[in-house]
């Protein structure tokens, strides 16, 4: 049977030549802890905040 026609095939590929990459890190997320909400409209106005004081300092910011 071609490789092609195995549904599998690609699997095999990454199971015989396994990499391990580095994931990217978000810098400059703001410090938040464990927080309970008691509705979702609660736990929405707080992402957004969240998301306005992220957008406050400039974005995400990503590095390696």
């Amino acid at each position: 049977m071609k490789r092609t026609n195995d549904i599998n095939a690609k699997l095999d590929f990454w199971a015989a030549k396994p990499r391990v990459t580095t994931l990217p890190r978000l810098t400059n997320l703001p410090r938040f802890g464990h927080k309970k909400f008691n509705s979702h409209a609660e736990l929405n106005r707080w992402k957004q905040a969240l998301l306005a004081e992220l957008a406050a300092h400039g974005g995400a910011q990503w590095t390696k």
